[in-house]
């Protein structure tokens, strides 16, 4: 970054604390939270440590702000495609295809964002330890997620509940397998083959069918 643009950063808080979050992002995805420092933090960010926390107060808030981030760059993406998915009744053509796209977008995100995907996983590894300042966020949004996955899927399967679990797991599963790999594989074709098995249904396309029709 060239020094006229790092003068207009600093004048722009905003644009500042913008630019802390997603440097955090990458950071946190590598070292985890208990590993990185606010020193390490505020020197990828060309910032004094009282620089940093001048625009969070503490490493504690810093994290409050990444998760909620985090939350609401995905919530834009996928609340127009949840509405869509829900509004199409049971029963319909493709309605079960329509609604795994909803799922495969998910995967998608993490292939187009795989430093997201990897600061979600190393927090969400880190986390199950209670004491982790996370572990209820983290818990919580586990309840949602599969809630969703339920509400997604119920009127298509038997076990909606636990089928949504078993969804879940090899989401998570499969981007972790995904990251050791170092992004060998295709991470949706693997997650087409593990839904289409688990719901018993072919599940590649659905999520063109999804955005076509929005």
């Amino acid at each position: 970054m060239s020094a006229a643009v790092r003068q207009r950063v600093r004048e722009d808080p905003v644009v500042r604390r913008q630019q802390i979050v997603d440097e955090a992002i990458r950071v946190i995805g590598q070292h985890g939270f208990n590993g990185f420092t606010v020193q390490l933090l505020a020197e990828k960010c060309g910032l004094s440590n009282a620089g940093l926390l001048y625009y969070f107060g503490s490493k504690g808030a810093l994290l409050v702000a990444l998760l909620d981030a985090v939350e609401r760059r995905e919530r834009e993406v996928m609340e127009p495609l949840v509405a869509f998915a829900r509004s199409v009744p049971a029963g319909t053509e493709d309605s079960l295809k329509i609604r795994l796209g909803l799922l495969r977008k998910i995967i998608e995100r993490f292939v187009e964002h795989p430093e997201l995907g990897r600061f979600s996983v190393t927090l969400q590894t880190e986390s199950l330890d209670p004491a982790h300042p996370a572990h209820d966020w983290f818990l919580e949004r586990q309840v949602l997620a599969i809630g969703m996955f339920e509400s997604t899927i119920t009127g298509f399967v038997a076990q909606p509940a636990i089928t949504a679990r078993l969804l879940y797991a090899l989401m998570n599963g499969l981007f972790q397998q995904w990251l050791r790999a170092d992004r060998m594989f295709d991470l949706v074709a693997a997650w087409d083959e593990g839904a289409g098995a688990i719901v018993r249904t072919p599940v590649s396309g659905s999520r063109e069918k999804l955005v076509a029709e929005l």
